[in-house]
This record gives structure tokens, C-alpha cells and sequence, in this order.
């Protein structure tokens, strides 16, 4: 047992010996592992290399490639709860990423954290897509990150600018459950969350009568005027509807009442457009489950509102009032 120890701590200290003698830099490796051959006798980057004292990022930063082509529209995906973690976060993400290569639209940037949110970038990218910020992004898509974000000032001006100077948002879900201590962030996407009365611990999911208030709207058009779907929806407040272009709304006809836990109307939005400056906005309480994101009538209506949100279909915006119970 002694033998075989000192045999195992000798490997050790000689490993430990290579790898802080390493190889030399740019050289290929001392020995062949696999195979017969050790690799070429220099390992060369791609062009003429770093000039002396220049750094990789530099480099590639500045690296003259040939374009890629053809161009498409990126969009940054933001996943990071900070309240309740949503196990529907990663198929929303990895959704919005899926129909942007299915209809060849747009890339997906998918992050957890908010670094990318911040007025960086715009700059020409010679090494791939290696973004700094929002100025390199066409539109932002919230996939129920919710809770307070506590971005920094700077921050959360570069993402209202973003938007207001004409880019694209897309809210799904616990999106509208964010950010309730920075008003600016409620009035951009419309209203604020305040609870889920109709779901309950019993009935966590349930299913909803919703009625289609947008039959024209891009991403409601393909929806039936009246139809079912299973979910946990939201009650709002701070919203109006001289404000937002409601698309669908809860059947109140067919909910409980459930006192002041719902508003007096029981005016219930589930989906709706606005504008916020000269961008687009688009937002639902649909998608707490993952397999809404698997249902093809909500996956097209987010996939459509994405494309909306990136002026790649047409769409006004019509504020107005609630239709009349028929």
C-alpha cells in the first residue's frame, strides 16, 4: 500500500511538473497522445496574428473576415428570475432560439444574467457574433425573468432608450411579474402583475375561456374569436386601454368571483400590443407551463410577436375600448 502511494503521489508531482513547465507558446505539443501525428509544427490563428504586446480580443476585434450572409436579425433573451424560477424558463429560451432557425429570421443571444443590457456595442464584429450590449440587438424577449432585476441606472436608461427609439419587446409571462419597484419598466410593457386568483393550490393549472380581441392582429390573427386554453393567468393593474391594443382577454363570464383578489370589471387581458416611443411591444400572461410553449397555437403567437416586435410583419396599433358582451 506504502509502494503503490508513493507511485501514485511520484505521477502526480510529475504531472504537476509538465503542466507548469508547459509548452512553449504557439509551438505544438511536445508528444502524440493518439495517432501518429503531433500536429503542425506551429499553431497559427487565422490571418497575420497579434502584433507584439497586443492582446487576443484586440485582435479578433480588428480581424478583417468576410462577411456572413445572408443577415439576420438578433435578439437578446433574458431568463434570469429573480423571484420564483419558472421550470418553463429554459423551453421558452431554447423556443424563441428554435423558431428563429426555423423561419431563418433571427439568432437568439440566451442569457441568465443582464450584463448585455447596457448601451454597448454597435461596433462592427469580425469574429462572429460577440455582443456588448444592446446596440447590438434588434429586440429584447423577456422569458419569465421576474422579480426586481436591480439594474443599475445606466442600465435601466439603455434598456427604456432601446425600446423608445425604436426596437422590439416581447414580455412572456412572469415578464409582467418584474421590476414592480421601477415604474418606468410597468409603463413600458403595459400593466404589472398582482396575482393569480383563479389559480390555486389545488388547481395550480387550470383552464380559461379567452376571447380573441385581435382577429387582425399579426400575432392573434390565426386564433379562433373564442377557445380554451389550459394555464395560470395573471390579474393586472397600472394598464389602461387607452394605452395598450388588448388581443385577448379572460371570458369573465366564465370565472368565479373572487372579491378584490380581480379588478371590479373584471376586465382580464391576456395578450396585448402598444408602442413605447417609436418601438414595439408585445406581451402575455400565457406560458407558465413548459408545455405552452409546445402548444402550436402560443408557440406561433409568441413566434409572430417576435417577428411583429422586429418590424418583420405589419401591424398597427389600435387602442380601444371593451367590446360589449354580445
Amino acid at each position: 500500500m506504502r509502494t503503490r502511494r508513493a507511485w501514485c503521489i511520484g505521477i502526480s508531482l510529475a504531472l504537476l511538473s509538465l503542466h507548469a513547465a508547459g509548452a512553449p507558446e504557439g509551438s505544438a505539443p511536445s508528444g502524440v497522445f493518439k495517432g501518429t501525428w503531433a500536429g503542425p509544427s506551429v499553431r497559427k490563428l487565422p490571418g497575420p496574428g497579434p502584433a507584439p504586446g497586443e492582446s487576443l480580443e484586440h485582435y479578433f476585434a480588428n480581424l478583417k473576415t468576410g462577411p456572413r450572409t445572408p443577415a439576420r436579425k438578433h435578439v437578446l433573451v433574458l431568463g434570469g428570475a429573480r423571484k420564483f424560477q419558472h421550470d418553463s424558463i429554459p423551453t421558452a429560451m431554447a423556443s424563441v432560439y428554435a423558431w428563429g432557425e426555423a423561419t431563418g429570421a433571427w439568432d437568439a443571444e440566451l442569457r441568465t444574467d443582464f450584463t448585455l443590457v447596457a448601451d454597448r456595442g454597435g461596433v462592427p464584429m469580425n469574429a462572429g457574433f460577440q455582443p456588448k450590449g444592446l446596440r447590438d440587438f434588434d429586440a429584447v424577449v423577456i422569458a419569465s425573468a421576474d422579480g426586481e432585476w436591480e439594474l443599475a441606472p445606466d442600465q435601466k436608461r439603455a434598456l427604456l432608450d432601446f425600446v423608445r427609439a425604436g426596437k422590439g419587446l416581447v414580455v412572456m409571462h412572469a415578464g409582467i411579474d418584474a421590476n414592480h419597484q421601477w415604474r418606468d419598466y410597468l409603463d413600458m410593457i403595459g400593466a404589472e402583475q398582482v396575482g393569480h386568483p383563479y389559480n390555486t393550490v389545488e388547481h395550480p393549472i387550470r383552464s380559461f375561456t379567452l376571447l380573441n380581441e385581435g382577429p387582425d392582429a399579426a400575432p392573434t390573427r390565426q386564433l379562433p374569436r373564442r377557445f380554451g386554453k389550459q394555464d395560470e393567468l395573471y390579474t393586472l393593474r397600472n394598464w389602461t386601454r387607452s394605452d395598450i391594443d388588448v388581443l385577448l382577454r379572460i371570458d369573465d363570464t366564465t370565472v368565479e368571483d373572487v372579491g378584490d383578489d380581480a379588478p371590479p370589471d373584471r376586465d382580464l387581458p391576456v395578450a396585448w400590443i402598444k408602442t413605447y416611443g417609436t418601438g414595439r411591444v408585445f406581451a402575455s400572461t400565457l406560458g407558465h407551463t413548459r408545455e405552452a410553449y409546445k402548444d402550436p397555437d402560443i408557440a406561433r403567437m409568441y413566434a409572430t410577436a417576435i417577428e411583429w416586435a422586429l418590424g418583420l410583419v405589419d401591424g398597427p396599433v389600435v387602442p380601444h375600448a371593451r367590446p360589449a358582451r354580445r
